[in-house]
């Protein structure tokens, strides 16, 4: 990442200025599993990028997270971008 504006992923878990829907996602997805069972699903999380509607689907331990056109996908991303690069965020695919 050469963007001098990057924030880690982890950096918006905590920050209250952040979405609900974009932090209840990092937080679910960059917990540590420690091999157990994990009650329930990820949060869903839609945003905007570069003027189209995308999931996210992943969060790296290298701070960025995993994208895809596909909104129907749970898994599988076609880019990786820093989040600031992502906009609009939601629970639903249309905000």
């Amino acid at each position: 990442m050469d963007d001098e504006d990057f924030r880690h992923c982890d950096d918006y878990i905590d920050d209250r200025s952040q979405p609900e829907c974009l932090r209840s996602f990092l937080d679910y997805v960059r917990s540590p599993a420690h091999g157990a069972f994990r009650e329930g699903t990820a949060p869903k999380l839609f945003a905007d990028h570069e003027g189209k509607r995308v999931r996210v689907v992943m969060a790296s331990r290298f701070g960025d997270v995993g994208i895809t056109s596909n909104l129907r996908a749970e898994h599988g991303y076609e880019k990786r971008v820093p989040v600031e690069h992502l906009s609009n965020f939601s629970k639903e695919p249309k905000p």
